[in-house]
């Protein structure tokens, strides 16, 4: 999964419009926009702002491996994964 849409997907599981979040980041529809159809790069100061829109970690947010959108989910999980590795 792109980071667009792992963008995309966790602010609908919260129940956010793009204009919600547009109007959290103070930028304009269009830019928002192109940061779910990935027509940008975003830069890591833009994850971070968009990550505390969404009041979620930046790691939860950047893990575009997870199908998880629920962050005290997807930390259940990790720590599971994590418990599971023999050091």
């Amino acid at each position: 999964m792109l980071l667009a849409k792992r963008i995309q997907a966790i602010r609908q599981h919260k129940g956010h419009s793009q204009k919600r979040l547009y109007e959290l980041l103070d930028i304009e529809q269009s830019t928002y926009s192109c940061y779910e159809k990935e027509a940008a790069n975003l830069t890591f100061k833009t994850i971070c702002k968009i990550a505390t829109a969404l009041n979620c970690s930046v790691v939860f947010l950047v893990d575009i491996n997870s199908g998880i959108y629920d962050e005290e989910k997807w930390k259940q999980q990790k720590c599971n994964e994590w418990r599971s590795v023999q050091l």
